[in-house]
């Protein structure tokens, strides 16, 4: 299992990125649940999820 961050270029939203390895997900795109930008395209060789940890309201520069 790998895991990682990634944030959203468009909104700076931030997402926990999680990748198993051993188990075969589905071929598709992850777009950001706020903004609609594309953030990985996958091709099911492993199975990916992610998992919003910062909205955009809630950063502070």
């Amino acid at each position: 299992m790998r895991r990682g961050d990634v944030i959203c270029p468009q909104c700076n939203a931030s997402f926990r990125r999680i990748e198993l390895a051993t188990r075969r997900g589905q071929a598709g795109e992850f777009r950001c649940s706020l903004c609609d930008q594309v953030l990985e395209i996958f091709d099911g060789s492993t199975e990916i999820a992610y998992r919003i940890t910062v909205a955009p309201e809630k950063l502070f520069e």
